[in-house]
């Protein structure tokens, strides 16, 4: 949207927000519209990176929700006071937005995404790990099968290095999406750096055969073949990987190698 309708869009939604409700019949729909309203009018104010804007349009719309987390179309306390975190985040405001997530989880202490994103804000601050590992598990607790909270917590454990403990949940996060490529090869990455090279090269197998024309994917199963001691096999990879994205210097070096290995392997 051109700035010019962007801010005669602001106008009216602000306009609308302001409404007296003075002769209203029916307050909750007077509230509703205003809600309405002001969250548009909030998300308005984001687009153009006007945070500050953004908040106290928020802000407003908290004074009209109830704090018994019932919606106002569609609009509970949770969920914005969970946008009113993720203004702050991008403030970069960290105990604000954590104030906001507390909050958040206080109207609705079963959401698991909030529980993640506090996490994350926590795992920024190094001597926060634990509170934010903390945070990770409650997140896994309310949501076993959620491939996303997996990955995240997964993520975190790679941050800790703890290597092991993150392959086991990005392995479980991929057998959670099973036709997600990212999530196999985000599995295969963690287990290649947990040292499970066999387990890594099944799932850099898996994330070729749900993208088969990705090179990196290809590229990357001729890697683990090659430290597998597969090299007829990590060259047919490394190959395919050269027609997809040719030139490419990585690849190419390590068909050279691979190339020298079997040639080795040949005259003994």
């Amino acid at each position: 949207m051109a700035d010019g309708r962007l801010a005669e869009a602001a106008s009216a939604l602000r306009a609308g927000s302001r409404a007296e409700g003075v002769r209203v019949r029916d307050r909750r729909e007077h509230d509703a519209a205003r809600v309405s309203a002001l969250v548009q009018l909030a998300a308005l104010h984001s687009q153009r990176g006007h945070w500050h804007k953004a908040l106290s349009a928020y802000k407003e719309a908290l004074q009209i929700l109830p704090d018994t987390n019932t919606p106002i179309v569609g609009w509970t306390r949770h969920s914005v006071l969970s946008m009113v975190g993720e203004i702050y985040v991008q403030l970069q405001q960290w105990p604000m937005a954590e104030h906001s997530l507390v909050s958040a989880l206080a109207a609705a202490p079963h959401h698991a995404g909030t529980h993640v994103t506090l996490a994350q804000i926590l795992a920024r601050n190094a001597s926060r790990s634990i509170e934010a590992e903390m945070w990770f598990k409650k997140a896994l607790t309310l949501a076993p099968n959620d491939p996303s909270v997996r990955n995240q917590f997964g993520m975190f454990l790679r941050s800790q290095r703890r290597l092991r403990e993150s392959a086991e949940q990005l392995v479980a996060a991929a057998q959670l999406s099973p036709t997600d490529s990212a999530r196999a090869a985000s599995a295969a990455r963690a287990l290649r750096d947990a040292r499970r090279c066999r387990s890594a090269e099944r799932w850099y197998a898996r994330a070729v055969q749900l993208n088969p024309d990705d090179a990196e994917y290809h590229s990357n199963l001729g890697a683990i073949l090659h430290l597998n001691g597969k090299y007829a096999a990590a060259a047919t990879s490394y190959r395919r990987a050269l027609q997809l994205q040719p030139n490419d210097d990585i690849t190419i070096t390590n068909l050279k190698r691979v190339r020298a290995l079997m040639s080795k392997q040949r005259r003994k």
